[in-house]
């Protein structure tokens, strides 16, 4: 376990509050600071490292545990809008290096202090077709090798919109991570709209589901709202998810007044709301969002003491209230989650999508008819379906490019999630580059031997999915209960086990 972690596991940690609203207060000079590029805050990593090492110091005086990188934009896809993308890498090694030196003014304590990588969203939705995932991960693998060379401690992919960012995100770091040979830690807090849900449109359940099944081990919510509009999210996640969690809101709703954005929630109602949320949910990890300042993380530092001093350990941080969380195995559409195990009755997929089965499929599909492919799927779960299968294989056709316009155009159109159906490795990784839910894999068996369903365990596992796993070995179908149950437990073992 990282050091990180197992901190996490003995105490609440402290992180800190906001970068931006430091770095706004300071008038920066447009030309001098920003070297022209307005509004940057990642080039005051090479123009003003005095000041962004200020800003963590600040903070961790206040009391802060941890503090995150100024790296928050710091994607090449984002920086190419300040046309500084080939500067990706070393901006985000020097986001890790100067948060260390801050660290360093504070060695002689004694306490323990961690840097968290921070990956921002950036500007572009993959749900929504604003970019291809593959562009995507590499770029956020790059942001993320930057700074595991400024040596940071644990990644936090934060403010995130659209699961399939987070794919790409958690995915992109966890490559970073395998080619540095590191223990690195992955941290994911979604941010829920006042309307309830993330941007674009998934609720906290799709989410959680989403993010457990790509092995990520704290999730948690920031920004756009204040504590109180982030209570019912965080009573669900104390009740159902299985691992650690996080919270940082902002300091409240934001307002206009006098043409300025302010935020209204006072450094003791932060502390408030934030100790309710600990002896209540069992909340990790705390800090905050926009528009929090030195004198709330100084309000949480107090009041985490007094809570450590109520348990009489000697410690200046309490230990995580015990959670009995209960975790339902699911599979999600963009917008919501589905129970595996349905009571009082059966899992249903919805087989009429399917151009090996269907011949009105197949002939919308041959048509390009995308608008009644769509239409078949919503019949099927109003007909009570709980998934629908997918398979786009049609002779003489481009399976590919078809499984590509069925799965963009569904996955914002139907609320059940897809089963993904192909013998085609490259169609199931292109459907599921675009599938921001967790979708189903249809399927595994040993007909082949187990390399090619190797093959798919790492889809699977890389894309968060569930898979289907057929009776089928090297000597064929299994035809009697005993060959069943045998091949069944070889599959379980292989799935659950090796994989």
């Amino acid at each position: 376990m990282s050091r990180f972690l197992k901190a996490l596991e003995e105490r609440v940690l402290l992180g800190d509050g906001a970068m931006g609203t430091r770095v706004q207060a300071a008038d920066l000079d447009v030309d001098k600071d920003y070297l022209g590029c307005e509004n940057c805050t990642e080039i005051l990593n090479r123009s003003r490292t005095d000041l962004v090492r200020d800003i963590h110091a600040g903070y961790l005086e206040a009391g802060s545990d941890a503090v995150q990188t100024n790296s928050f934009g710091g994607s090449p896809i984002t920086l190419a809008e300040f046309d500084l993308q080939d500067e990706a890498f070393e901006l985000n090694r020097m986001s890790g290096i100067l948060a260390h030196e801050a660290i360093d003014r504070f060695k002689g304590d004694g306490r323990q202090r961690f840097v968290l990588g921070s990956i921002g969203p950036g500007t572009k939705l993959p749900s929504l077709g604003h970019m291809a995932y593959q562009p995507l991960e590499d770029a956020l693998a790059l942001q993320s090798a930057g700074l595991i060379a400024g040596n940071v401690d644990a990644f936090l992919i934060e403010t995130c919109q659209d699961p399939l960012q987070v794919k790409a995100a958690v995915n992109g770091a966890k490559r970073a991570i395998r080619e540095a040979k590191a223990d690195i830690p992955i941290m994911v807090q979604v941010t829920v709209e006042t309307t309830g849900t993330m941007l674009v449109g998934t609720d906290i359940a799709a989410a959680a589901t989403i993010i457990n099944s790509l092995d990520v081990p704290v999730i948690g919510l920031n920004c756009a709202t204040g504590p109180q509009e982030m209570a019912e999210h965080v009573r669900w996640l104390s009740e159902n998810w299985p691992g650690r969690i996080s919270l940082q809101p902002n300091a409240g709703l934001p307002e206009l007044v006098d043409g300025q954005t302010v935020y209204p929630l006072s450094a003791p109602e932060l502390a408030t709301w934030l100790e309710r949320f600990l002896r209540q949910d069992g909340i990790g990890f705390i800090g905050g969002c926009c528009g929090t300042q030195i004198e709330h993380i100084q309000a949480l530092d107090a009041m985490l003491r007094k809570l450590a001093a109520e348990e009489g350990e000697g410690h200046h941080r309490p230990r995580p209230k015990q959670r009995t969380p209960v975790w339902i195995p699911s599979v999600a559409s963009l917008y919501g989650p589905v129970p595996l195990r349905q009571e009082n009755a059966f899992f249903a997929i919805g087989e009429r999508c399917n151009a090996n089965g269907s011949k009105k499929f197949r002939e919308l599909q041959e048509n390009r008819d995308w608008d009644g492919c769509i239409e078949m799927g919503r019949d099927q779960v109003r007909e009570g379906s709980h998934s629908l299968d997918v398979c786009t294989a049609f002779v003489g056709r481009d399976e590919v490019a078809d499984m590509t316009e069925v799965v963009s155009r569904m996955r914002g159109s139907v609320d059940s999630p897809l089963v993904i159906d192909s013998t085609e490795l490259i169609v199931l990784e292109a459907a599921l580059k675009l599938y921001g839910g967790k979708a189903i894999l249809n399927s595994i068996n040993f007909e082949d031997g187990e390399e090619p369903a190797e093959k798919r365990m790492d889809l699977a596992r890389r894309f968060g999915t569930a898979v289907i796993a057929l009776t089928i070995d090297e000597e064929g179908m299994a035809k009697t209960v005993e060959r069943k149950v045998e091949l069944a437990k070889r599959l379980h073992d292989f799935a659950c086990v090796k994989h």
